[in-house]
C-alpha cells in the first residue's frame, strides 16, 4: 500500500499555525486600514486649514473695517457696503457675505477637527486682526470637550495674522481711482 496523506497529529499540529497566521494578517490590515482613515481624516482637515487660512486673509486684507462682536465672531466691513462674517461653531468657522441690502451671497463652513479651540483676536498688534486655531496636545481627536484646562500648554493648528486694507487701495472693480491711490 502506497497512500500518501497527512496524519490526524499532523493536522492538529497546524491548524493553530495556520490559526495563528490568519489572526496576525486580520490584525495587521485592521491596522493599516485605520492608519489609512486617519491619515484621510488629517489630510481633510489640512486641506480645511488652508482654505480657511486663505479665505480669511484675503477677506481681511480687502475690508475697510472689522468689528469684533467676541471672540468667536467677527464682521467685515467691505468698501461697496456689503459685510463677511465669520462665526466659531462647535464642527468649525462658518462664512458667509452679505451684500449691501442683506442678501447672502456666498457662504462656506470650514470644518475643524473636534477638540479644536477657534478664536479671533484684534488686540494681538494694532490694527490687526488674528484667527487662532488650537487643539489639546495627545487629545482625543473625537472628544467633545471644548475648553481646556488653563494649566495645560496648547497646540497651535492655524494662526493667521492680517490687516484690514492691508494694501490701502481701492478694492472696488467699477470705480475709478482717487489721485494718488494705488491700483
Amino acid at each position: 500500500m502506497n497512500r500518501r496523506g497527512y496524519s490526524l497529529i499532523q493536522l492538529t499540529l497546524l491548524m493553530p499555525v495556520l490559526v495563528m497566521l490568519f489572526l496576525t494578517a486580520l490584525a495587521w490590515i485592521h491596522q493599516t486600514m485605520a492608519f489609512s482613515s486617519n491619515m484621510k481624516k488629517q489630510q481633510l482637515q489640512h486641506q480645511s486649514l488652508t482654505r480657511l487660512a486663505s479665505r480669511f486673509r484675503q477677506d481681511v486684507q480687502r475690508c475697510q473695517s472689522v468689528s469684533v462682536v467676541n471672540d468667536q465672531q467677527i464682521c467685515l466691513h467691505n468698501p461697496d457696503r456689503s459685510e463677511i462674517n465669520y462665526t466659531v461653531t462647535d464642527e468649525g468657522i462658518q462664512f458667509w457675505q452679505n451684500t449691501p441690502d442683506g442678501q447672502r451671497i456666498r457662504q462656506d463652513r470650514f470644518d475643524l477637527a473636534s477638540g479644536s479651540i477657534s478664536k479671533f483676536d484684534a488686540t494681538e498688534l494694532p490694527n490687526w486682526i488674528s484667527l487662532l486655531v488650537t487643539r489639546q496636545p495627545g487629545a482625543n481627536r473625537q472628544s467633545s470637550e471644548r475648553n481646556p484646562p488653563s494649566n495645560q500648554s496648547l497646540i497651535t493648528e492655524l494662526h493667521v495674522r492680517s490687516k484690514p486694507n492691508r494694501w490701502g487701495m481701492n478694492l472696488l472693480p467699477d470705480t475709478e481711482s482717487l489721485p494718488g491711490e494705488i491700483q
